[in-house]
């Protein structure tokens, strides 16, 4: 590691780099985390260490703000954490809810802070997102519209419709009826966990966790279609076509994917995922950048949204949008898949310019 890289990382805060080496401002003689969300030194006043103990023995004091003189430090990643496990296990029972949530023993205010902090949307949002994509796997297995808003934690059904369609780009009604018709699905076993696989005979519909319900509930679900790919049927041909892709694609063989791809969404949304797929493979880039790149530099937040809302996972790569400070952001298989896959496109990059 050169002092170039070094320096990169202090520019963007990446917490990647948190424990491989240190940073000490010689103008304020205080030491610092690559994380460490202070103001940006002038690199020339800036000198590295391996260890904290190294810095000190240097004579230069610990940071009170990320604490590099402990082992693990982020105050705020806890409650974060711990609102979105509580909106993850019990978005559908709105007493059981306010009850987990109010013995976090933290202020809606400050909760509201550090989730945005950590996971670029209000806490609204995320459960919303929570409820909305726990619906449309309801309605997938074939469940009623009325069925499918109560047991996702809906009580007013006019804010069901309202969000379905936002999140979804049509009524829930169509939705079912959509998965009603001819379509093949399978489910296979990836590094980052199950996909489940949906394509129509022309097109892929839906690449995502497979086991969405379990995850957020802790408990087995039925709601999870079985396989279904109909022999001599085009729509069958199609999910085992994007299944060997998706192998070449975990085994770095693959950048690009040659399929037919129609995610169901708003205008807004439509436009958003077509950016994601010009994302080159091994690159990253912001939530501000993507908004730059639609078109419209103060929609980042609107575009977060659009981003969380993708229902064809890797093909769609959502997972190459980070925030600006080089942190990962949400994403529907979990933050350690999401590094997974970035990981494994930097090092597609590397085997591809060797």
């Amino acid at each position: 590691m050169d002092d170039n890289e070094m320096w990169q990382a202090v520019q963007t805060c990446d917490p990647a780099y948190d424990g491989d080496f240190f940073y000490a401002m010689q103008t304020t003689r205080i030491f610092c985390r690559p994380s460490c969300k202070s103001k940006c030194p002038r690199r020339n006043n800036v000198e590295y260490f391996k260890s904290s103990a190294e810095t000190e023995a240097a004579g230069y004091r610990p940071c009170k703000r990320c604490r590099p003189d402990l082992p693990q430090y982020d105050p705020d990643r806890d409650p974060a954490e711990a609102s979105k496990v509580v909106f993850d296990h019990s978005f559908s029972d709105r007493q059981e809810l306010n009850q987990q949530l109010k013995e976090l023993g933290v202020t809606r205010k400050q909760m509201s802070l550090v989730f945005k902090l950590y996971y670029d949307m209000k806490p609204a949002e995320y459960l919303i997102q929570v409820r909305i994509a726990a619906a449309k796997q309801a309605l997938q297995a074939g469940a009623s519209v009325f069925d499918a808003a109560a047991d996702s934690g809906y009580t007013n059904f006019s804010s069901f419709y309202a969000h379905f369609r936002k999140l979804s780009g049509m009524p829930p009604a169509k939705y079912r009826q959509l998965f009603a018709q001819n379509i093949s699905l399978a489910v296979m076993d990836t590094p980052i966990g199950p996909l489940r696989i949906v394509a129509s005979q022309d097109t892929i519909l839906c690449v995502e966790p497979a086991n969405y319900l379990e995850k957020k509930t802790g408990q087995a679900t039925d709601q999870v279609p079985a396989d279904r790919i109909i022999p001599n049927d085009p729509s069958g041909d199609l999910v085992k076509a994007c299944m060997m892709e998706l192998k070449e694609y975990f085994a770095g063989q693959r950048q690009k994917f040659d399929l037919p791809l129609s995610p169901e969404g708003t205008s807004f949304q439509q436009k958003v995922w077509q950016q994601l797929q010009q994302i080159p493979y091994g690159e990253t880039r912001s939530y501000q950048q993507l908004a730059e790149m639609t078109g419209d530099k103060n929609a980042s937040r609107a575009i977060g949204l659009a981003n969380n809302c993708n229902p064809i996972l890797i093909l769609i790569p959502c997972h190459r949008v980070i925030g600006a400070d080089g942190s990962l952001t949400g994403y529907a298989a979990g933050l350690a898949a999401k590094k997974l896959l970035l990981d494994l496109e930097k090092g597609g990059t590397k085997k591809t310019a060797a």
